[in-house]
């Protein structure tokens, strides 16, 4: 296992990976797939203090503010990642477990998927990622889960020795540049419908070294707390849908003629929304949507 480094708000796993969070609008819960949304920049990101070997890192985010994640290594150098929501898988809807799962895949690639936007929830289209508070039954963890950690966990597998070149350069994006906490814990919940294709691994389970992945969990803190804890303001919540709309800003859409989308997790096909829950328990919702160069 090697060390997971944190540089300029992003996760570098070995030499060849980086992952990070960015901001991003909130889409509309109705039945509409919308295209995938803007970036406003990566979440702030700093390491917490601990005491065992895996490390924990934190981001500061507001309640219904949405997320995306961003996978970075050269196309020649892919490597197998696990994201988890607290304990459960967001691509398969199973609880964590170690190493990787080939039926149905648990994972996806570096150098085919360039982001993550939401839970694995149907053919083509994912639930985006929505913080919400825990105690009200919003989160996937809550509806999935027993232990609820708010956190995001990320592991990475490298590919057997001798898979793919080594070459040690230095990476280019493979994708376009497109104290006391204030609140209750947050978590993820599920948000609206986002054009999304989960990739099936092109290179098949056998290609991945499962001996010594390496593991970072990402906790989510409130805004007044992760001032409190790392000294750094966070960012205000980003600009609504519909201010987006009016300014005429682009979405985006990738072109995959070629892709391969996995089976949806039956978990979260049926996951409920934070606005159904919401709507159903009277709580006021915020109705919160990537910049080009």
């Amino acid at each position: 296992m090697y060390p997971v480094r944190l540089v300029e708000d992003a996760l570098h796993f070995g030499d060849f990976v980086r992952v990070s969070f960015h901001r991003t609008l909130r889409v509309p819960e109705t039945a509409r797939d919308y295209p995938l949304p803007p970036t406003f920049g990566r979440f702030p990101l700093v390491e917490l203090p601990n005491e065992t070997s895996q490390p924990e890192f934190a981001i500061p985010i507001r309640r219904h503010e949405a997320l995306w994640i961003a996978f970075e290594s050269p196309d020649w150098r892919p490597s197998a990642v696990k994201i988890c929501i607290g304990t459960v898988n967001a691509i398969d809807g199973r609880l964590w477990e170690a190493g990787l799962r080939s039926n149905p895949q648990n994972y996806i690639v570096t150098g085919t998927q360039y982001w993550l936007d939401g839970v694995n929830a149907g053919d083509n289209f994912v639930r985006q990622f929505v913080a919400a508070p825990f105690g009200k039954g919003l989160t996937i963890e809550e509806q999935a889960a027993r232990v609820l950690e708010g956190t995001v966990r990320i592991e990475v597998f490298d590919p057997k020795p001798g898979r793919f070149s080594d070459v040690h350069v230095t990476p280019e994006p493979s994708e376009p540049v497109y104290g006391p906490a204030e609140e209750s814990p947050l978590g993820l919940g599920a948000g609206g419908r986002i054009q999304q294709t989960i990739h099936a691994d092109p290179y098949g389970y056998d290609t991945w070294d499962l001996t010594s992945p390496a593991l970072a969990v990402v906790r989510l803190l409130d805004a007044a707390s992760f001032q409190s804890l790392s000294g750094r303001v966070a960012p205000p919540t980003p600009i609504d849908a519909a201010t987006y709309s009016r300014l005429g800003l682009p979405w985006f859409k990738l072109y995959e003629e070629d892709a391969t989308d996995i089976q949806p997790a039956e978990l979260f096909r049926h996951i409920r929304t934070v606005s159904a829950f919401e709507a159903e328990t009277d709580v006021d919702a915020l109705r919160v949507r990537r910049i080009p160069n």
